[in-house]
């Protein structure tokens, strides 16, 4: 009776909630629920019942020799044979259609031959030692249940491995699967970049986390799967102080010059220059020099379009909430430069895909962006382009021939970096992994400027040099304090400000320099330009552009009950001000969105978002 009771409870669920409530093992037992699946096979076009087709696989490990017969889902009568060898495969056929498959091993009688298959599965499949240890307790005993099994198989196919092979396979179809591009199972993410136990930022990660997964996969041999994740110089120095011999790293990074994966190709160079410099001068060479191609940019392109993609999918899902941006951000980089390297392989030709990952995810992957910058201000989602990633990578060079054997290979790499064609410095803005690293301390001469530049004139030019250097340098506070006074002498009034466009440059150079700094004073004079200069605001042309000024402003406040409400406060004198009917419904979406990942903004932005629903329901 109480299992019927149950049964029926469920039903007033949602679906999704129902599955997730029924795939969880130990409460069905509790509950005295007894629950059936389906098994798929060929993209869900031959299905079978769990329970019959497990039975049925059960009895022909047991008997080689006997064939046996079992119906689908659609009533049509399979026969099922064993093919006799070390992963025990099967063949399920009907009429001309044939499926042979080896995944169900541990279905097999043998615990000996079971437990062995494990072995050979859990290297490959990257799992922890606690996920080993519960994994062989399961399968050492006398049968393994279906559910056990189901639980196992699904576990396993949590893998990167896995994963790439999909990848490769849907990349030959007209369409991918969302769930294979982003798949939704954090355990998928921390066996691809590592588990988060803590750490406050990326080299913390690395020296802690990370140093300790590596430590346990890289006696098996170095695999470009490691270099993938490779997303910040801090883990190729990781990588370089394991065991990596000169025969799998120029296999590697042969692999990285014919198809010119940008991650691959980086962190090659990084571990070659601090391991090979004076051995593989040559291969460092086409490695520096493939970094510089014309396709090495286009699979930039797809690669910051894939990352969009993915980062906007798991801010989606939402399976990284508890997580900081930065490992996240880790994890989003790490699976895009996986389905790149998946593409390069099968050498598929993607078509608009910077506009399909924009319209798929970037309203997701902005707003969260956005959110993020109240724990890592210093990197800003307008970073992630071809163009400036290209500058990113260029600035890790510089970073390893600094730290390289000083030889003639690396000096002639350091002149050609510095020559007017290459030296850029966008080298020098922080990378997407190090939006809560601390700035390098400002350099004497720009201290200089700061003090000379900050004149009695309140104009665009009196900021330059402050809006400048706070991308690249800490700003001492005395410079942060002549800003804001200067403006407040000034009444915040604008010398020279006659068009949009200027006060629009001094509003988004300021509200960087309030996020970079946690300037809050600054933050303030931006709330209180952007009133006296409304007039000069054109909401209607970029909407969600005025809308980001706001949060990118309110990233100086480190407190979230601040942050929200100057965002509140933003979003209602928006609200207030007389703009299209595309404008209003641009920013109702997105700070819809920005509300839905951030649900204590509900808080003080309800009031701004009813004026926006009521404004695009009037239109």
């Amino acid at each position: 009776m109480r299992a019927y009771i149950v049964s029926h409870a469920l039903n007033s669920f949602p679906s999704s909630v129902r599955l997730e409530l029924l795939s969880d093992t130990k409460l069905c037992e509790e509950l005295g629920l007894q629950t059936d699946a389906t098994v798929s096979f060929g993209d869900k076009e031959y299905a079978f019942a769990r329970s019959t087709l497990f039975k049925a696989i059960r009895g022909v490990f047991d008997n080689v020799e006997e064939e046996f017969l079992l119906e689908d889902t659609n009533h049509k009568v399979w026969s099922l044979r064993n093919f006799s060898d070390e992963r025990s495969e099967f063949s399920l056929t009907n009429g001309d259609v044939k499926i042979v498959n080896d995944s169900f091993w541990p279905l097999l009688g043998d615990i000996d031959k079971r437990l062995s298959i494990f072995e050979t599965v859990a290297k490959n499949c990257w799992l922890s030692k606690e996920e080993v240890e519960h994994w062989r307790a399961v399968l050492s005993a006398e049968a393994v249940s279906d559910d056990d099994v189901s639980d196992l198989l699904l576990d396993l196919d949590l893998s990167p491995i896995r994963i790439k092979k999909l990848l490769k396979s849907e990349f030959q179809r007209p369409s991918n699967n969302a769930s294979t591009l982003v798949p939704y199972d954090i355990r998928y993410y921390e066996r691809l970049v590592g588990k988060y136990r803590g750490s406050k930022n990326i080299e913390d990660y690395c020296n802690n986390e990370l140093k300790q997964y590596f430590d346990g996969r890289i006696r098996n041999g170095l695999t470009d799967n490691e270099l993938l994740i490779c997303m910040h110089k801090s883990i190729s120095k990781v990588i370089s102080t394991g065991s990596v011999d000169e025969a799998s790293y120029q296999s590697i990074a042969n692999k990285a010059i014919e198809t010119c994966h940008p991650i691959l190709l980086v962190s090659c160079f990084e571990i070659g220059a601090l391991k090979f410099a004076n051995s593989l001068d040559t291969t460092l060479k086409a490695l520096f020099e493939c970094i510089s191609s014309v396709k090495t940019l286009e699979n930039l392109r797809l690669f910051c379009s894939m990352t969009v993609f993915v980062d906007g999918e798991l801010a989606r899902l939402q399976i990284f909430r508890d997580k900081p941006p930065f490992y996240r951000r880790l994890a989003s980089l790490a699976q895009s430069a996986l389905i790149v390297e998946a593409a390069l392989e099968e050498r598929v030709a993607f078509d608009k895909v910077e506009q399909w990952a924009a319209q798929q995810r970037g309203l997701y992957f902005y707003c969260q962006s956005f959110i993020d910058l109240i724990e890592e201000p210093r990197w800003l989602p307008t970073y992630l382009t071809a163009e400036q990633f290209i500058n990113e990578l260029y600035g890790r060079i510089n970073i390893a021939c600094q730290n390289a054997v000083k030889n003639e290979v690396v000096k002639c790499f350091q002149e050609e970096l510095m020559s007017g064609s290459k030296f850029n410095m966008n080298w020098f803005l922080p990378g997407p992994l190090e939006g809560n690293s601390a700035p390098a301390e400002v350099p004497g001469e720009i201290s200089n400027l700061l003090a000379e530049q900050v004149s009695s004139k309140v104009s665009l030019s009196s900021f330059r040099v402050l809006i400048n250097s706070a991308l690249f340098w800490e700003i001492d506070e005395k410079h942060l304090e002549r800003t804001v006074s200067l403006l407040e002498s000034a009444q915040h009034k604008l010398a020279e400000a006659n068009d949009k466009d200027t006060v629009y440059q001094v509003l988004n150079g300021l509200a960087q320099v309030a996020c970079m700094t946690r300037s809050e004073k600054i933050a303030s004079s931006v709330m209180i330009l952007s009133r006296l200069y409304r007039d000069y605001i054109d909401v209607d042309s970029e909407p969600e552009n005025y809308l980001s000024l706001g949060l990118v402003a309110g990233a100086a406040f480190a407190d979230k009950n601040d942050w929200a409400e100057f965002i509140g406060q933003w979003c209602t004198e928006l609200a207030y001000l007389p703009i299209s009917e595309d404008a209003i419904l641009g920013i109702e979406v997105m700070l819809e969105r920005l509300c839905i990942l951030e649900p204590y903004l509900y808080h003080t932005c309800s009031k701004a978002l009813d004026i926006f629903k009521m404004l695009s329901k009037r239109s």
